[in-house]
């Protein structure tokens, strides 16, 4: 999908917080060596005032959710010259997912990020799944 048939890289990881400076910066030095596109991020541990902190030169768009309390967090970070323009975006109140509805190339994704809880929850799952937007309306 990009210029010059590269593709387009995805990473996810559990970052297990970066609330701390060194460790943040760390995680996003080490994303921006691999040249990462989208990148899904999650325990992020960052409150709502503090997202900021993911933003960096090399980063476009920071899409978050947050939970009130230092735990949880999920977060999808858009490298720059990425074309995505987003036209939704569903998040968690409690900071466990974030699904983003829109164009990236001029096609319709969906992206979602989920940090699931670590214990047998269907109605967590079904909640999910239920939230999505149909398929019929992003290929």
């Amino acid at each position: 999908m990009k210029t010059g048939g590269d593709g387009i890289t995805f990473c996810s990881w559990n970052v297990k917080g970066i609330n701390e400076p060194i460790k943040r910066g760390k995680v996003l030095a080490h994303l921006n060596r691999l040249k990462t596109d989208l990148i899904f991020l999650q325990e992020t541990h960052l409150k709502k005032d503090a997202q900021y902190r993911l933003t960096v030169k090399w980063i476009s768009k920071v899409y978050h959710s947050s939970f009130t309390q230092k735990s949880k967090g999920v977060a999808i970070l858009i490298r720059k010259g990425i074309p995505f323009k987003h036209t939704s975006i569903i998040e968690d109140i409690e900071g466990r997912y974030i699904i983003i509805t829109g164009e990236l190339y001029s096609k319709k994704v969906v992206l979602m990020n989920v940090y699931g809880p670590n214990f047998d929850n269907p109605l967590f799952f079904k909640k999910i799944f239920n939230t999505i937007p149909v398929s019929t309306q992003h290929n």
